[in-house]
């Protein structure tokens, strides 16, 4: 516990008490020429805030030889006033008797009186901004009862209220959209202290988003005086859809008191959809099959023969495919194709003038078997030779 001593009421009526009451046999001890009781209040904090527990002492000590050897006291009424609603004591109301009708001798030393007094900081203004105890004693001071002569003393014991506050205001960038979303938090930081209390070491907490950055705000002293906006920003990057709900908290240092100051807690709210599928692929055509369809075949008569510079007919027959299968035959020294579909029994007539000879091939779109057959070259044609006449 702290111990605060103050200056000794009593010595103020030193001078009065000297002149109206000088030496005298009565006196004791035999030689004692003063009043030299004190009160000392002890008190567990000299800042303290709304809340806070406060623990007061009450001491007393004979042994002030300031102004002469002190007296014997007798008779002695100690009582204890603790703060009220207001901050401070009452003197109107009742006190607490500490010690009733004691004696103390002269060159006693300080000792604790009584038990410890506790107080929870709890006063109806919050701009209250200073606080105090009292204890008082009065009684036959200063001579015996032979020679009696009565004085008080009141010692008060004065501390300091502070009533620190922060608040906060957090806003997103966004409440809705689509994941995944990059989302800006802003965080406004206001003292909203009742007394003055300039804070430093100024910092927010968000549990979602890293690093709060201050931005601005500041007078340029370094610290939030009352009344003082600080902002600060912070980006995260929701990735995934969902809801994500923020918490953020203002803390800072009290020049005042040294101790943290918090403000209420603020959140924000931003709900992410899922983005939207990617479009389909391009619809093909592809055929149906069944686990019993087998592999599909491709054939021409073997007796089929091709020539070149004139007009062949070539049946093929498909097996496995569906009607209207086309089937395409690329012909030798041309990059054209000729095609036809085939019908319901797997069967297509191609018709082609191939111009030179060599390979062909025919292919069917729905069949990886291939069929090559060659083209002959034209046949060659022979001049007729006009008859002769003899004769």
């Amino acid at each position: 516990m702290r111990r605060r001593t103050v200056l000794v009421v009593a010595l103020a009526m030193v001078g009065s008490l000297l002149a109206s009451n000088s030496a005298s046999a009565h006196r004791s001890p035999g030689n004692c020429q003063v009043n030299g009781i004190d009160l000392v209040l002890y008190e567990s904090a000299t800042i303290v805030r709304p809340g806070d527990t406060m623990t007061f002492r009450v001491g007393v000590q004979n042994n002030n030889t300031l102004f002469g050897v002190p007296c014997d006291i007798t008779h002695a009424h100690i009582k204890f006033r603790l703060p009220t609603s207001t901050g401070r004591y009452n003197p109107a109301a009742p006190a607490i008797d500490v010690a009733v009708n004691q004696s103390f001798p002269s060159m006693a030393g300080p000792r604790q009186l009584g038990r410890d007094y506790t107080w929870v900081v709890n006063v109806a203004d919050p701009r209250a901004f200073t606080g105090a105890a009292q204890a008082s004693i009065e009684g036959k001071l200063h001579v015996t009862a032979a020679d009696p002569d009565f004085a008080a003393i009141v010692k008060d014991i004065s501390f300091t209220i502070t009533n620190p506050s922060l608040t906060i205001d957090k806003v997103g960038s966004i409440t809705s959209g689509q994941a995944p979303q990059n989302v800006t938090y802003t965080y406004v930081v206001t003292n909203t202290s009742q007394t003055v209390v300039p804070m430093n070491r100024v910092g927010v907490r968000d549990d979602l988003c890293a690093n709060p950055t201050y931005v601005s705000g500041d007078n340029g002293d370094r610290l939030l005086s009352n009344g003082e906006k600080w902002t600060f920003t912070c980006s995260a990057l929701h990735q995934d859809p969902g809801v994500y709900t923020n918490t953020a908290t203002a803390c800072a240092i009290s020049t005042v008191d040294g101790r943290e100051v918090c403000s209420p807690p603020d959140t924000w709210t931003v709900t992410l959809t899922p983005p939207p599928p990617p479009p389909p692929a391009p619809q093909v055509d592809v055929k149906p099959t069944t686990a019993a369809q087998g592999p599909c075949t491709l054939s021409t008569p073997k007796s089929l023969r091709v020539r070149a510079k004139q007009l062949n007919t070539i049946r093929v027959r498909v097996r496995n495919v569906d009607a209207g299968s086309r089937v395409t035959i690329k012909l030798p020294g041309t990059k054209k194709t000729v095609s036809a579909k085939t019908d319901e029994n797997g069967r297509a007539t191609l018709r082609v003038r191939p111009r030179k000879s060599g390979r062909a091939t025919i292919r069917v779109a729905e069949c990886s078997e291939v069929e090559r057959l060659t083209v002959r070259p034209a046949r060659r044609t022979v001049a007729q030779r006009n008859p002769r006449v003899t004769g």
